[in-house]
């Protein structure tokens, strides 16, 4: 595994949980408006994986569970075998992940190595190529893996990064009418679907990006509900 970074303590990347976050290196895709573009490449050093597993040990029963975000974690071969050894020392894991690998995902969800997912939806299907900063969308990816994640039973949620340059009020209204046969079709709706407002800072690879104000933000939300159980806002 290529941990290229970690945080200690989180007190937000898992819902209701006290956490450590570790970040895998490398992403297979360029999102233009990124927070962690330095973790693009993969290039950074890896963090010494028995210090972490050593800092897990000594922090059991303070920390309820680990997260594993990117860059795109789906990327790392050894990412089966590292949950499964999450598992072992009996922490909760959440999966950050942009759906663009539903073949990994779904051996995960079978064997039960995670126990929350979150996973991007990056925008509607016209604008997912673009969003996403790569020549072919990776939609169809995206969609088995939400299939898998509504056929299954392991809490999830998606999480939308809403921009001014790139969403809509149009972009939610496709979104919404994209996914409705999805939750038709499984009979379950997404149980919870979070519109993030974009924050600029120091690692964003392009400049100019804002984010809609929060009225804005509410009215593309409404759009959502007929798909999700809960539609909520963060960052506002």
């Amino acid at each position: 595994m290529h941990i290229a970074g970690w945080q200690k303590v989180s007190l937000v990347d898992y819902p209701g949980k006290v956490a450590c976050t570790l970040f895998t290196g490398g992403c297979n895709l360029r999102c233009p408006y990124c927070h962690n573009s330095e973790l693009l490449e993969g290039e950074m050093p890896s963090q010494d994986m028995e210090e972490v597993m050593a800092y897990l040990d000594v922090r059991k029963g303070i920390l309820d569970g680990v997260v594993i975000s990117g860059g795109e974690p789906c990327l790392q071969s050894d990412l089966v075998p590292f949950l499964a050894r999450l598992k072992e020392k009996g922490l909760l894991v959440k999966l950050d992940t942009n759906g663009c690998f539903p073949d990994r995902l779904e051996k995960i969800l079978d064997a039960r190595l995670v126990d929350y997912v979150a996973m991007d939806w990056k925008n509607d299907p016209e604008h997912y190529a673009l969003t996403t900063g790569v020549g072919e969308s990776p939609l169809a990816a995206v969609t088995r893996s939400l299939e898998a994640l509504l056929s299954g039973t392991v809490p999830f949620e998606l999480r939308t990064t809403v921009v001014e340059q790139l969403h809509s009020k149009q972009s939610f209204e496709q979104i919404r009418d994209y996914l409705l046969p999805l939750t038709g079709k499984n009979g379950k709706k997404i149980p919870a679907f979070y519109l993030q407002a974009f924050k600029d800072r120091d690692t964003v690879p392009f400049a100019g990006f804002t984010a809609p104000d929060k009225k804005a933000l509410e009215q593309y939300g409404a759009l959502l509900e007929p798909i999700a159980d809960t539609v909520r806002l963060r960052g506002v």
